[in-house]
């Protein structure tokens, strides 16, 4: 399991940094919401190595001001981690 998880900038603009820590192999779906629309922006896999991961979500720009959630789920779908992130 993930030992540590930081997500940056906060608020974002143009992207996002999710740096996560794990103590062993793990698969994840990352997944970014739009919270005001229910609308899932991005959802992606990651397998995760031992030690630090840093996966990047660029091109964000695009995205309308507001509140977004970003959800960490495991492969089984189990959520491991979750966040409310501010475009501005």
């Amino acid at each position: 399991m993930p030992i540590e998880i930081s997500v940056y900038p906060n608020p974002f603009d143009y992207f996002i940094t999710i740096e996560v820590m794990c103590a062993e192999d793990k698969d994840c779906i990352i997944l970014l919401e739009d919270i005001e629309n229910s609308k899932i922006i991005r959802m992606m896999g990651a397998g995760l190595g031992k030690g630090v991961n840093k996966i990047p979500l660029e091109n964000l720009q695009s995205l309308q001001l507001g509140a977004y959630q970003l959800d960490i789920k495991t492969s089984e779908g189990d959520t491991i981690y979750k966040t409310k992130l501010i475009k501005q």
